[in-house]
């Protein structure tokens, strides 16, 4: 025999756990510390039935806390506090003394702790650990109905198991209608979960100035910057096209808004592909170097290619976006080129003089660049993060004395060289390369992968995309692919994974809904001799409905039966069918049955039906098949 009482509790601790392990990481440490004792207590007490806390005892001294977090809900801090505290009354709960009313509370409140945790993150593990409390919550559920009759109940092994696949077998039946809920139901454009914890939102390595000789040493973060689903190119080939820089302040390069109006010209052929950006404050919206199209709501073109959303979401982000690949933009008018020839009367004059004797004597854009980027190519520069040239005149000492930097020494210098010689330019900011997914088809972007460089101005030809890092002695090294070795491999087999669930369930919003209804319908048109009148098909469909709900009446007796009653009936229904006998199974014997018909096969089905039910046990699998093998076979002989 197995007591319900420690099935239940065991049930609830798993429960616990389920709720709390995705919400753990992100609390503080007291609330950590709390929960992780109160349940190493309530182990302790339903292992050895000792150490009882009183209910009134844990409140009074979990007051405290309760004032403490309380004080610290704001609008701009809203997810710790509620999280805390929502941990804060489970520990309490798990400490106390426990009956019927102490696990219902324990099972609500670690669905809330599970809920609160999508205010961090929604991930895949979430789903996991949502269906795995779903089915022991149902279990528990029904196991504490007959706790409240009688809580020193015991059953056997066997009724036991019935017991729990019972209650495991109800959220199975509710699986169809979520699917069906979740596809139909609308959702709101900004997740609560990203609204309210914008201030806790992804940083990203791509940044809104470019700044050389702020920091001596970069450091690089392997956090996800976004996903692109594409096919896969050569990594010399992928820029990502984020921001444009138009505006040096001293050292700093800068956006500014004013964008001159300029008609940009796109050639073909064009590369298809659908970005998955993570959460952020940013605005801007990524896609390969150069977006001809793309294909996203509240987003703006600037005039110079760069890709606005009106506000920052603060959510994932996806779009769809078609690129041109050819390195240049043919412009239809002329640009303004004062615009992009601004400089800051700091410059250094040792700059100035460099690049007067770089273009003396030479009269055209085109060879003003050439020669500019015959002295970075042959200067023996090396790309480098650490160990930078850092203060005021840190571009200086990049050209003339360490010679090393990360991008944006070599995009700043080539930069204001170009517009000392009088080409017009600007700086872009976004990032360079990509982790190609096979199982998923997509690339995966990294902040450790931002990075800036030059589009320039030839007149006859448009702005020209130049890269200065390429031209560093190491810069084939640095930039070089390697070879996915088996744990990466693995890696990369988990984040299609993630990639998938972002995807199919964090994304989908309204206007996935509206999409996948406008490819129905446009299917839908491309059957011939489909010719449905758009007033009959609700029509059609209301009596669809009506017919499947008649059926459903008609035959709601037959789902509510038994396996047993089942049988009989179809016993019943063979009997009339090889004597023209009308059997009513509750009023007539079996045995008197098979006597009257004289049949051996009637007198073994009486013989194994009422061995079990009329002993109050259930039919075997087996004995179902036999029953049911005699009926097809016919009691005729």
């Amino acid at each position: 025999m197995v007591s319900i009482n420690l099935v239940i509790a065991i049930l609830a601790h798993a429960i616990v756990l389920s709720g709390v392990i995705p919400l753990f990481v992100w609390l503080p440490l007291l609330p950590q510390i709390l929960l992780a004792v109160c349940f190493a207590v309530s182990l302790w007490q339903e292992r050895f039935g000792s150490w009882r806390l009183k209910g009134w005892r844990l409140n009074v001294a979990a007051v405290p806390l309760f004032i403490y977090y309380a004080s610290q809900f704001s609008r701009h801090n809203a997810v710790e506090p509620v999280s805390c505290l929502l941990v804060v009354m489970l520990s309490v709960r798990l400490a106390g003394e426990k009956n019927g009313r102490h696990y219902l509370q324990i099972l609500a409140l670690s669905l809330f702790c599970l809920s609160a945790s999508t205010l961090f993150d929604l991930s895949p593990s979430f789903l996991l650990h949502l269906f795995a409390m779903l089915f022991m919550v149902a279990s528990a559920l029904v196991l504490l109905a007959f706790h409240e009759s009688d809580s020193c109940m015991s059953l056997s092994r066997a009724d036991m198991r019935r017991v729990l696949w019972a209650g495991m077998l109800m959220p199975l039946a509710s699986l169809p209608l979520l699917l069906l809920f979740f596809a139909l139901l609308p959702r709101t454009q900004l997740p609560l979960w990203n609204f309210l914890n914008m201030q806790g939102a992804a940083t990203t390595g791509f940044a809104d100035k470019v700044e050389p000789g702020a920091v001596s040493v970069a450091a690089s973060a392997r956090v996800l910057a976004f996903r692109a689903e594409m096919p896969q190119m050569p990594q010399k080939q992928l820029y990502w096209r984020g921001t444009v820089f138009n505006r040096l302040e001293g050292n700093r390069w800068r956006r500014d808004d004013k964008v001159p109006a300029e008609q940009l010209i796109y050639g073909h052929p064009r590369i298809r592909q659908i970005i998955y950006q993570e959460p952020g404050l940013s605005r801007y919206v990524m896609a390969l170097d150069a977006p001809a199209e793309t294909y996203a709501r509240r987003v703006l073109r600037s005039p110079d290619g760069v890709l606005l959303q009106l506000y920052p979401s603060g959510r994932r982000f996806s779009h769809e976006a078609h690129s041109f690949q050819g390195g240049v933009l043919a412009v239809a008018s002329a640009i303004r080129r004062d615009f992009y020839l601004r400089l800051p009367g700091s410059v250094s004059p040792r700059i100035r003089q460099l690049v007067a004797d770089l273009v003396a004597g030479i009269d055209s854009d085109g060879k003003r660049l050439a020669a500019l980027e015959g002295y970075l190519r042959n200067g023996g520069y090396r790309y480098a993060a650490q160990d930078m040239p850092i203060g005021e005149d840190a571009l200086e000492q990049f050209l003339f004395v360490k010679k090393q930097g990360n991008c944006e020494f070599f995009a700043s210098a080539l930069g204001i060289m170009l517009r000392l010689a009088g080409v017009p330019c600007r700086l872009v900011g976004g990032y360079l390369g990509g982790e190609y997914n096979q199982l998923g088809g997509y690339y995966q972007i990294s902040e450790d992968m931002a990075h800036v460089w030059v589009e320039t101005h030839v007149a006859g030809q448009g702005w020209l995309r130049i890269d200065p890092s390429s031209f560093a002695v190491n810069a084939d090294a640095v930039w070089s692919p390697r070879a996915p070795g088996f744990w990466k491999r693995l890696v990369m087999v988990v984040d299609s994974a993630e990639h998938a669930w972002n995807r199919s369930v964090v994304t989908y919003d309204l206007e996935s809904q509206m999409e996948i209804a406008r490819s129905a319908g446009r299917r839908l048109q491309r059957i011939k001799g489909l010719r449905l009148p758009e007033v009959g098909a609700p029509w059609l469909l209301s009596i669809a409905s009506v017919g499947v709900a008649l059926i459903i009446w008609l035959w709601r007796r037959w789902f509510h039966l038994s396996r047993e009653q089942r049988i009989i009936r179809a016993f019943a229904a063979r009997v009339r069918r090889d004597y023209g006998l009308t059997v009513v199974p509750e009023r007539q014997g079996l045995y008197g049955l098979a006597r009257q018909t004289g049949s051996r096969r009637m007198a073994e089905f009486a013989d194994i039906y009422a061995g079990a039910v009329y002993r109050d046990r259930r039919l075997t699998r087996e004995e179902c098949g036999r029953l049911r093998a005699i009926i097809r076979a016919g009691f005729k002989q």
